[in-house]
C-alpha cells in the first residue's frame, strides 16, 4: 500500500527507516520543511493538499505534532477516504470523537497507537480488553523523559544536568515544556480515559503538577525515608463519576512503580475480570514509536483492529482526595 508521511523529524524519519525495504509499504510522498528537501529528493512536497488529495495513497501517516495543520490533515484526509495513522498524542487527546466519527462514515481506520507509551501496545490491548471486561482505574508512568531524568536524579544528578542529559539522547525536546508540566501524559491518560470508558475527556480539566521544582535533596531525603518519587498518571470511574490526575507522587521503593526507569514506561488497566492487566516498554525514542506506528499498517492491511466506540457517555468530573502525603507529595496508592 502507498503511503503519504506528514512530518521527517525524529519519528518520520524513524519510521522511513524501519520500511525502505519493506515490501507491504511504500512510501511515496513526504510532507516536511524545504530544510529537508535536499534529504528527501524526489519525494519531497511541500504543499498537504498534494497528499490528502492523492488518489494513489492509500494511508496518510502524520508525524509531526502539534495541532493546526495535523488536524487538517487528518480530517481531510479520512474525508477523501484514506486510512490514517498518527503518533499524535495532542491532535488526538483533542479531537478522537471527530476523528472516530469520520473514519466510521468514510469505512476507513484511524489508529493512533503510537500515540500513548511509544512501543508499548497498550491501545490495542486496551480495546481488546474493554469487550470482555470493565476498566475502572488507569495508572502509569507514561513519559520516557521525566522518568529519565527523575532516574538520573536518584543517581545523584542535578535536575538541569539531568535534562540536559536526557536531550542529548534523544529522549527530551529542545523544548521539553509539556513534558515537565505534565501536558504530555494529561493528554495520554485522556485518550486511555476516552477509550476504557467510551467517553470523550475536555483535557483543560485534568489536573497537573509537574516536576520543575523536585531538587535532588528531596529525592535523597525520601530515598532514606525507603520511597522513591515517581511522576504518575491517574484515571478512575466510579459510578457516575471520573478522576484525573497528573503529579509527583511517592512510592515505596519496593513497588512496581519505582522499578520503571530510565526512558521506560508503565500503564496498569485494573479491570472487573482480568483484575491488574500491565504492560511495560520504550516509552520513548523514534524506533520503539515508529514500530508502533507499523503495528497500526498492518492492522490496516489485515483488517483486525475496530474501533467501535461513540465516545458519548457522560461523566462527572471530580477531583479525588489524597490524605496522605511526605514532603507535600500525595502517597501514591494510599
Amino acid at each position: 500500500m502507498n503511503i503519504g508521511l506528514c512530518g521527517y523529524g525524529v519519528i518520520g524519519s524513524g519510521l522511513y527507516e524501519l520500511l525502505k525495504n519493506n515490501k507491504d509499504f511504500n512510501i511515496i510522498k513526504v510532507l516536511d520543511l524545504p530544510i529537508k528537501k535536499e534529504i528527501l529528493k524526489d519525494l519531497y512536497v511541500s504543499d498537504y493538499k498534494s497528499i490528502v488529495d492523492d488518489n494513489n495513497i492509500d494511508i496518510v501517516v502524520e508525524a509531526m505534532g502539534g495541532n493546526d495543520l495535523p488536524y487538517i490533515i487528518i480530517k481531510e484526509a479520512l474525508k477523501n477516504k484514506k486510512h490514517v495513522v498518527t503518533s499524535n498524542k495532542e491532535v488526538v487527546s483533542l479531537h478522537l470523537d471527530e476523528f472516530l466519527k469520520l473514519a466510521k462514515e468514510n469505512n476507513v481506520n484511524f489508529l493512533f497507537e503510537a500515540s500513548v507509551g511509544g512501543g508499548i501496545p497498550i491501545i490495542c490491548n486496551l480495546i481488546h480488553n474493554i469487550k470482555s471486561n470493565k476498566v475502572d482505574h488507569i495508572y502509569g508512568i507514561l513519559n520516557g523523559t521525566t522518568n529519565y531524568i527523575l532516574t538520573r536524579m536518584n543517581d545523584n544528578l542535578e535536575f538541569a544536568d539531568a535534562l540536559k542529559e536526557a536531550q542529548q539522547k534523544g529522549f527530551a525536546e529542545a523544548d521539553p515544556t509539556a513534558d515537565l508540566q505534565g501536558l504530555d501524559m494529561v493528554r495520554k491518560i485522556a485518550i486511555l480515559s476516552d477509550l476504557a470508558y467510551d467517553t470523550f475527556i475536555d483535557i483543560s480539566l485534568i489536573p497537573h503538577y509537574g516536576i520543575e521544582n523536585i531538587n535532588k535533596e528531596l529525592i535523597e531525603k525520601l530515598k532514606s525515608k525507603g520511597y522513591a518519587l515517581k511522576f504518575v498518571c491517574e484515571s478512575i470511574r466510579k459510578d457516575d463519576e471520573i478522576s484525573l490526575i497528573v503529579s509527583p507522587v511517592v512510592v515505596k521503593q519496593d513497588s512496581i512503580i519505582s522499578s520503571i526507569s530510565y526512558e521506560n514506561n508503565i500503564v496498569v488497566f485494573e479491570s472487573n475480570t482480568n483484575k491488574e492487566l500491565s504492560f511495560v516498554g520504550k516509552g520513548a525514542g523514534a524506533y520503539p514509536t515508529a514500530s508502533a506506528m507499523i503495528s497500526d499498517l498492518y492492522y490496516i492491511i489485515n483488517d483486525k483492529l475496530e474501533i467501535n466506540l461513540s465516545l458519548d457517555k457522560k461523566y462527572k468530573y471530580v477531583n479525588k482526595e489524597y490524605n496522605k502525603k511526605i514532603e507535600g507529595i500525595r502517597v501514591f496508592g494510599e
